[in-house]
Formats: C-alpha cells, sequence, structure tokens
C-alpha cells in the first residue's frame, strides 16, 4: 500500500522525464489555443491595473520602479542560467536531475538575494536617490521565491500542462493587481507596485508547488551539473546580453533625464512589452518542447518551424504597428491626459515590438542545435549597436532616443536569418516567413493614419475612434494578408481543424 501511493505521488514526474511525441500537432495547438486564452485574459487584466493605478500614482513613482529593476533584472538575469531550458531541451532526462536543479536554483537564488541586498547601498552612487536602495532592500526576497518555482515550471513545460500554467498565471496576477490597486487606494504610493510584485511572485511559487506532484529529495548529481555547465554558461552569456539590450535603455534614460522621465518611458515601453511578455515569450515556451521532439527529424522540422513562424508573423505584426498606429487613442484611454508625453515613444517602439516579437521564435533553432554559443555572438553584436545607438541619441531628447531603439530592431531579422540556415533554409524562406505580415501590416497602418486625418473622425470621441480604427483596420489586414498569399487561410482551417479534433 505504501508502495503505491509512493508511485501514484511521483506519477507526473515520471511522465515528465520522456517527452513525448504523441499527438504532437494536436498537444501543441491545444498549447497554442490555451496560452491565447490567458494572454487574453492577462492583458486585459494588466492593462486594466496599469489603466487605474496610472491615474492615483506619480510618473515618478513608476520611474522609481523601473530605476531599481534595472539592478533587481540584472540579479533575476544571473540566477537563470538556463536552467529551465536545460530541462526542457533534453528529449529524456533523470529523477535526479530535477533534483540537482532544483538545489542548484536555490542556492543560486539565496546569493542573488545576498547581491541585491549588498549592491542596494550602492545604488544612491548609481541613480542619486537614497530611495532605490530602500526599495532594492525589499525587492530583494523576490530572488528566494522565485527560485522554489523553476523545476516545477519545467515539469509543466516538459508535459505540455499548458492549462495549468495558465491558471496559475492568472490567479497570481489577479491577486498581485487587488492588491497594488488597494494599496494604491489607500495612498502607499510607489510601494503599491513592490506589494503587488512581491504577492504575485508568492502565490505563484505556492500553487506551482501545491499543484505540481514534485518534492526535492536530499541528492545531488555534480557530475549531471558539471556535464551542463557549458550549456548553462552560454545560457548566461546570452542572458546577460538580453538584459543589457532590455535595460540599458532605462538606466541611460533615468541617468540622463531623472526618475520622471524615464517612469514616461518606463510606461510606454511596458505597454509594447506586453505584445513580447503576454504573446511571444508563451508562444515560444508552448513551441520549445514541441521542435524539441522534432530535433533529429530535419524535414519535419523544416515545416514545422516555417509554419509556427509564419502565423506568429502573422500575428505580430499587425499587432505592434496597430499599436504604433493607435498611440494617439490608446494612450488617453490607458493612462489619462497627464501620459500624453507617452504618444510618440508608443509610434515608435510599437514597430520595434513588431519586428522583434515576430522573431522572437529564432532562439529556440540555436538551442535545439546546440549553437547556444553562436546566439551568444549575435546578440553580442545586437548589444554593441544598440548601446552604441542610444549613447548617441541621448543628447537629442527622448524621442530621438526611442527612435535610435526602434531602428534596433532590424537586426533581429539578421538572426532570424541565422537561426534557418541552421535547419537548411535559406534567404527565400525569410522573405516567406516575413514579406506578406510586413506588407500588409505597413499598409494598414498608413490607411489608420490617412483616416485619422478626416475631420470627421477627429471630432468623434476617442474611444469610438479606437474602436473604428481596430475594426477596420483588423479586417484590411486580413484581407491584403490573404490576398498576399492564401497560404494563410490554409493555415486558418488547418489550426480550426486541429482544435475540433482534440474534442
Amino acid at each position: 500500500m505504501s508502495f503505491n501511493r509512493h508511485d501514484a505521488r511521483h506519477v507526473l514526474v515520471r511522465s515528465a522525464l520522456v517527452l513525448s511525441t504523441d499527438k504532437l500537432t494536436q498537444r501543441a495547438v491545444t498549447g497554442a489555443s490555451l496560452t491565447f486564452l490567458g494572454i487574453a485574459l492577462r492583458t486585459f487584466l494588466t492593462l486594466g491595473q496599469m489603466s487605474i493605478l496610472a491615474r492615483l500614482l506619480e510618473k515618478s513613482d513608476f520611474g522609481y520602479i523601473a530605476m531599481a529593476a534595472v539592478i533587481t533584472e540584472f540579479a533575476a538575469m544571473l540566477g537563470s542560467f538556463g536552467l529551465t531550458n536545460i530541462l526542457v531541451q533534453h528529449r529524456r532526462i533523470a529523477r535526479i536531475h530535477l533534483d540537482t536543479i532544483f538545489w542548484t536554483s536555490l542556492g543560486i537564488g539565496c546569493m542573488l538575494a545576498l547581491v541585491v541586498f549588498i549592491l542596494s547601498f550602492a545604488a544612491a552612487q548609481l541613480y542619486g536617490d537614497d530611495f532605490v536602495g530602500t526599495l532594492l532592500r525589499v525587492l530583494f526576497v523576490n530572488f528566494v521565491v522565485a527560485s522554489l518555482g523553476t523545476v516545477y515550471e519545467a515539469i509543466l513545460t516538459r508535459l505540455m500542462r499548458f492549462h495549468t500554467t495558465v491558471f496559475i498565471q492568472l490567479l497570481s496576477m489577479i491577486l498581485s493587481a487587488v492588491i497594488a490597486v488597494t494599496c494604491a487606494l489607500l495612498g502607499f504610493g510607489v510601494w503599491s507596485l513592490v506589494a503587488g510584485s512581491l504577492s504575485g511572485a508568492v502565490v505563484k511559487t505556492v500553487f506551482l508547488i501545491a499543484i505540481v506532484d514534485y518534492r526535492p529529495r536530499w541528492r545531488f548529481s555534480t557530475p549531471y551539473l558539471r556535464t551542463t555547465w557549458h550549456t548553462g554558461s552560454n545560457y548566461l552569456g546570452n542572458a546577460i546580453l538580453s538584459y543589457m539590450c532590455t535595460n540599458v535603455d532605462i538606466f541611460l534614460i533615468g541617468k540622463a533625464f531623472g526618475k520622471t522621465d524615464v517612469g514616461v518611458y518606463r510606461n510606454a515601453r511596458s505597454l509594447t512589452d506586453e505584445v513580447r511578455s503576454r504573446l511571444a515569450w508563451p508562444l515560444q515556451r508552448v513551441l520549445f518542447p514541441a521542435l524539441s521532439s522534432l530535433q533529429n527529424d530535419t524535414p519535419r522540422l523544416q515545416s514545422s518551424f516555417l509554419k509556427s513562424s509564419s502565423i506568429l508573423a502573422a500575428i505580430f505584426f499587425p499587432t505592434g504597428f496597430g499599436i504604433s498606429a493607435t498611440a494617439e487613442e490608446i494612450v488617453p484611454i490607458l493612462y489619462g491626459e497627464k501620459w500624453l508625453a507617452m504618444i510618440p515613444i508608443v509610434t515608435l517602439l510599437g514597430i520595434n515590438i513588431a519586428i522583434s516579437a515576430s522573431t522572437a521564435i529564432s532562439p529556440n533553432l540555436f538551442y535545439l542545435k546546440n549553437k547556444v554559443g553562436l546566439i551568444f555572438r549575435y546578440n553580442l553584436v545586437q548589444t554593441l549597436l544598440l548601446v552604441t545607438s542610444i549613447w548617441l541619441a541621448l543628447p537629442y531628447g527622448l524621442n530621438v532616443t526611442a527612435g535610435a531603439i526602434t531602428a534596433n530592431a532590424l537586426y533581429y531579422v539578421v538572426i532570424f536569418r541565422a537561426a534557418l540556415r541552421l535547419i537548411g533554409l535559406g534567404l527565400s524562406s525569410v522573405l516567406y516567413v516575413l514579406w506578406s505580415p510586413i506588407t500588409a501590416s505597413v499598409l494598414m497602418w498608413c490607411a489608420i493614419s490617412l483616416l485619422r486625418e478626416v475631420s470627421f473622425v477627429q471630432s468623434m470621441n476617442v474611444a469610438l475612434r479606437l474602436a473604428i480604427f481596430v475594426t477596420l483596420g483588423a479586417i484590411l489586414y486580413a484581407g491584403l494578408l490573404v490576398a498576399l498569399s492564401r497560404r494563410y487561410w490554409a493555415y486558418f482551417l488547418d489550426l480550426v481543424h486541429a482544435s475540433r479534433n482534440r474534442h
């Protein structure tokens, strides 16, 4: 009886030890469908929360959090070490590998919490403001909490249990939003954002531990950790460069313009980053285990990657260009009149996110082909270009700096081209994936911009104007996309068919 209970308790963990290829397409479609549902709900929650907090808090409150995030995200980057990806990318793993990664992750999390606490005392010299250090001496707790959930998330990803992931994410976001808004209403200012962040992290980790039936054992495989050290260090190198690409703008803008302007920029970037964090990265996590199971079947991998990347480009290009085209309506509706300085920044960063999110699937191929060192070199060049362009643009103001950041997004296409080469695909495949969505999105952007100039449209209520732009833009884009390439209609029918089959 004792053995049976033990056996039942660990059946989920044992199921995750080998990646299954059974009904792979159906499971990937199911995962994508659930991910899109979660995306829609999380985006609604995030925008609703931000709309309320933007009216209750000051620009400087968001600026303080943005400046503190430069240090906390640096520590988070050091803590990632690619541990989740290491567990997911291999088709077969052992139980002791899970235990080894758990204790490694926890150790790194505790170490980084201490590092952030120590660095908090240097924040005054970094920004010339002691309050940033005070925030860091509270936020450091997040690293210990987050490190506890690494293996649990990897298990769910290997099993493609995306419904569970979506449930946990939504629950943690709801509680985080409720606490943040409540604290803001009570007058806690910037501490409202801190309380929301901490509570969300705690709830997410608690539910991961409660739902995933994994309990770490007191054992550790030094040989396994040693064999993954090279891969992990390459992941870390890429994480460092990714950190620099996503935080150098915040750091330099904060240093050059102060907490108020960096608060404006941070909220503008957060709005456009919703596409990447709520859409691109979750879908990338859905596709990674599916593509991993095909890594030894090149023809199927080529076909699956081209189809997946075509669908993602068809989604993200119009989303980014749509945000750019409707920035004049989105900003006053979501943030209020005091945030109108965000409009030109959102207009530019919307185009940035269209390109970067549409090609966000690229790293998966580098990881599958064990070319982590190669993507590190590409990311290094990208980082150097970004830092240089921002540094040169800063003297000309915030808007010019945002334009320089947007121009750097073109380098994502270079990385995408390199990724396709790894599976034997050429430049024609880049055009195959990107040309039609780009063309349709640019024409949609131009049509919305021209329509806004009509005097009758300008006299409309801003919310009604946004609704019209979104509706007409979506119809125009869909028509243009299908006219440019009929395969997108076939993709749509395939997704509908696969979705029906899962029932």
